[in-house]
């Protein structure tokens, strides 16, 4: 048997060239109290949306195990029929996979191992082949489309007009999609740290900023400092004055940035309600992120320039952004035009 505990801890600290008693930065806890402490951090590891996800693919799955009459161990066979047999329906089955790791890892160990078996690695090529699920492109919004929700909100002078347009126009010009500035529908997914502060928004030498919060694209959840410069069309500096005017007319010095005249949060369907009273469904959530990267591209801006504006961690943005033909040809037309200034 080996030396006991504290025999065996004295070793150590005598090899690190420290004495018992240690003086510590930190009393010590209740380890109920770090069991607790260890959970919430777990919970809380995981935005809310992701993990309703997650739960929607591991359900999925136990239901179709419970239904065939199978154990719920993800081995290559089992995997493999699942994405079979879901492939029939829809596409995502293989998205779903994600869900049934993080809640059945710590139970199966060897799920990566299994999800690696080319079994299942050759179902899920095939299944997306025989059940593609294209990526739809939705139009890009254009400098004239933020004229009209201008001409509008001014004319209404609406407080939820103006708070919509100044919404649009920053994400235009940040090359963001909806989703970074109003929040979900469900109330059960509202989360007050992805909430812009209004403490952050400063106005400087012509310019306005504000610090968006974490987000998918800041993995350290530093947030980021968005910085706007004035523009010809829907100047997002003047709408960003304007409704902070009217913002602080109406609710004073509250915390939040962006907010409905009763008070409440801007979200989705407030969103859509008012973009599609002008707007055709061919035009959609990513269509100000798509006419942002549009406009700049229209400038002669280069990809890394136009990825750093738009806050992304990855070259993923092409998939519904630099492949929109509207996109690349606005880049050549943008080349040819620098050909010709140069000549």
């Amino acid at each position: 048997m080996g030396p006991p505990a504290s025999t065996m801890e004295g070793v150590l600290l005598s090899a690190l060239g420290r004495s018992w008693p240690l003086h510590q930065t930190f009393p010590p806890m209740k380890l109920s109290d770090l069991d607790n402490h260890v959970l919430h951090l777990q919970v809380n590891a995981i935005e809310k949306s992701t993990m309703k996800g997650y739960a929607t693919g591991a359900h999925d799955y136990i239901s179709f195990c419970m239904s065939h009459h199978l154990s719920i161990e993800p081995t290559p066979e089992t995997l493999a029929h699942y994405i079979a047999n879901t492939s029939q329906f829809i596409a995502s089955g293989p998205k779903y996979l994600s869900g049934v790791r993080h809640f059945l890892s710590d139970l199966y160990p060897d799920f990566d191992t299994n999800r690696a078996h080319p079994l299942v690695t050759t179902t899920i090529r095939w299944s997306k082949k025989i059940c593609a699920d294209p990526v739809h492109h939705k139009l890009p919004l254009c400098p004239a489309h933020l004229q009209t929700f201008l001409l509008i909100a001014h004319g209404s002078g609406s407080y939820d007009d103006l708070l919509f347009t100044t919404i649009l126009s920053c994400l235009f010009y940040v090359c963001h999609s909806s989703g970074k500035l109003v929040q979900k529908n469900s109330k059960d997914l509202f989360d007050w740290r992805k909430i812009i502060k209004h403490s952050s928004l400063t106005f400087s030498q012509g310019q306005a900023q504000y610090h968006l919060p974490y987000h998918k694209g800041d993995p350290f959840y530093h947030g980021t400092d968005i910085l706007f410069s004035q523009q010809e069309v829907a100047d997002p500096v003047t709408l960003l004055h304007e409704y902070v005017d009217r913002h602080d007319s109406v609710h004073n010095a509250c915390l939040a940035l962006f907010l409905w005249e009763d008070g409440s949060h801007p979200t989705c369907s407030w969103f859509d309600a008012h973009f599609f009273a002008v707007l055709s469904r061919e035009f959609g959530g990513h269509s100000p992120c798509a006419g942002g990267t549009t406009f700049y591209a229209s400038l002669g801006l280069s990809e890394d320039v136009i990825q750093a504006i738009g806050c992304y961690s990855s070259q993923a943005w092409k998939i519904y952004i630099m492949d929109n033909p509207t996109v690349h040809a606005e880049q050549q037309l943008a080349a040819i035009r620098l050909c010709l200034w140069c000549h």
